[in-house]
């Protein structure tokens, strides 16, 4: 009877401590992700790792891995379709398929009507390869033989190259250009047997110029998942040494006030840094006393520069792609991308905007950053065909004059039952007055940002 006693007294101690042992564990992953995510990084050897100053493990991404297409489109013989995967990542898929080839004889641009650049765009059997705005051809040096003549004034938006490799276009929006170039030393059968990926689904596309700018419109209903991720609120102590902290200011005294729930570093050398306690968002700013080499600047110096900047921050590049370039304002936007689709958000969750002009540097982002995938907080959502959201807009007044673009991205949200966790929805965003707003709140009348569940 004692050795049942005590042999039931071992059984649930066991328990209880294998209960302990489990609670233990779960509160380190929700409450330190980073702490996670760096234990889910060491089961992933295969990727380029660095550890910077601040001991923070991030991926080290090169300047092509960020200027990369933002989507992959095809023609058939009759139509065009967006190529979409659950399960793989379709621009990767593409430029794997075009891993040692080399862009030559890249010739001067030729401006068409916009009929013939429609046509252009839609070359039948073809891969159409999307940016989220004008590059330069620098920024392509690794598929590039050579840069073509007079290539600072030159920049494109999409490139189209036939599946057999046998024309390569690269288009120009809004001058309506169009460059022809040759693709050399590529695997044919690989570029040819993209497209024929089981695991890709197509969504049919058609093309219309609205207010000078080409946009895409999604013919059919299309059914987009629903993300969760795990998210880090990064110590604004990190960007004040990386920022403040440079030799520019090694001898200048740092000064810190408050002022309107907004913290504000500031030295003598013209160098301030804000961020408004309640959304995380940091400005910081750099009025330089000399800098007047900036005005000649081309697309490509501010593409190459800025993305200089981007990495001096030390954030996680893994999902960041190049998204806009305001030429007026010599604002470059580099968003993260989930499965295809742009975060865009009210409070820049997810955006990293830096604008680098004659006499100043303004970079805008968010304290916080995405960092581990779990499950998703709900089903996948089913989208209107893009047209059927233009009469919602018109029906409540909305002037369809003054939209610019119209996308499918994903809005920013606290998870309703874990602190730690932001569930990202799909939606259309359309770009109002230069400024992109979740089209259900254009139609409600709602101030973009107002949502106080939105980051």
């Amino acid at each position: 009877m004692k050795n049942k006693r005590l042999n039931g007294w071992f059984l649930h101690a066991i328990l209880i401590l294998a209960v302990l042992f489990s609670v233990v564990f779960t509160a380190l992953i929700w409450v330190t992700p980073v702490y996670f995510q760096r234990l889910a990084g060491m089961a992933a050897p295969d990727k380029t790792r660095v550890v910077n100053d601040d001991t923070n493990t991030t991926d080290k991404k090169k300047l092509t891995d960020v200027y990369r297409p933002v989507s992959i489109t095809v023609t058939d013989k009759r139509s065009s379709s967006r190529l979409l995967s659950n399960r793989i990542d379709v621009v990767d898929l593409m430029m794997t398929s075009l891993e040692g080839s080399k862009i030559t004889d890249i010739s001067e641009p030729e401006t068409v009507s916009k009929s013939e650049y429609l046509k252009l765009v839609q070359t039948p059997r073809s891969y159409q390869l999307n940016y989220g705005s004008e590059l330069s051809f620098g920024v392509l040096k690794q598929y590039l033989a050579e840069q073509p003549a007079k290539s600072e004034n030159y920049s494109f938006d999409r490139i189209v190259i036939s599946y057999d490799g046998s024309k390569v276009y690269f288009l120009d929006d809004a001058g309506l250009k169009v460059y022809k170039a040759k693709l050399t030393k590529y695997d044919k059968a690989k570029l040819n047997n993209v497209h024929k990926n089981k695991g890709l689904k197509r969504y049919k596309l058609s093309y219309e110029y609205q207010n000078g700018r080409l946009i895409q419109y999604y013919e059919e209903q299309l059914t987009v998942p629903r993300h969760s991720y795990l998210y880090n609120k990064e110590n604004v102590g990190m960007y004040v040494t990386r920022l403040l902290g440079t030799e520019k200011s090694s001898t200048s005294s740092l000064t810190t006030r408050e002022q309107d729930g907004v913290t504000i570093y500031s030295d003598d050398s013209g160098q301030k840094l804000s961020i408004r306690d309640k959304t995380g968002l940091i400005t910081y700013t750099d009025y330089l006393t000399d800098e007047t080499g900036r005005q000649n600047w081309t697309l490509d110096d501010h593409l190459t520069n800025d993305f200089t900047d981007l990495e001096q921050l030390g954030v996680s590049l893994a999902d960041v792609k190049y998204s806009e370039y305001d030429i007026q304002e010599k604002n470059v936007i580099y968003r993260s991308y989930i499965a295809g689709f742009p975060v865009i958000s009210a409070r820049d969750f997810g955006t990293y905007q830096i604008q680098n002009r004659v006499r100043s540097k303004k970079l805008v982002f968010s304290q916080c950053s995405l960092q581990v995938p779990v499950p998703a907080a709900g089903k996948a959502v089913t989208l209107k065909p893009t047209k059927e959201i233009l009469p919602d807009l018109q029906s409540t007044d909305v002037d369809l004059g003054k939209i610019s673009d119209i996308q499918i991205g994903y809005t920013v949200s606290q998870n309703s039952t874990a602190s730690l966790v932001i569930d990202l929805t799909p939606t259309y965003f359309v770009k109002y007055n230069n400024v992109w707003i979740n089209y259900q709140d254009l139609i409600s009348g709602k101030k973009w940002g107002d949502n106080d569940n939105e980051f």
